[in-house]
């Protein structure tokens, strides 16, 4: 009897502490996938209005609400002439698809943190 409580408790006190971390676990990527929703929002809403260079468009493996997640290879030209290269991932619209080809030019929105700038495409979605 008392080896069978014991591994009872054992069981219990497992199955606490994984369920405790799946918890926590799954909090945490709530917060930051909200912090990220909120930056791409931000960033559409108040970032300096510019234009991008498609030099590659790759389909990643994800989706949102019907509309493929891709990665966009972009060189980025800023208000004073200067450019800067960067990697986008996000989600297009299937209706925009013909839009978003290597070697077009797109309309983008990016702010400065510090050293690094933070790109939105603006005909991408946003849910």
């Amino acid at each position: 009897m008392t080896v069978t409580l014991i591994i009872f408790v054992a069981i219990i006190v497992f199955g606490l502490i994984t369920g405790t971390i799946t918890t926590i676990m799954a909090f945490k990527l709530l917060r930051n996938n909200t912090e990220k929703h909120h930056l791409r929002k931000s960033i559409l809403m108040d970032g300096i209005p510019t234009e991008a260079i498609i030099h590659d468009i790759v389909q990643t493996s994800s989706s949102r609400d019907g509309r493929p997640g891709v990665r966009l290879d972009l060189t980025v030209t800023q208000v004073d002439g200067r450019t800067f290269p960067t990697i986008v991932e996000t989600y297009i619209p299937i209706t925009h698809v013909p839009h978003f080809q290597k070697g077009n030019v797109i309309n983008v929105r990016y702010i400065a943190m510090g050293n690094e700038r933070k790109v939105e495409v603006e005909d991408a979605y946003l849910p």
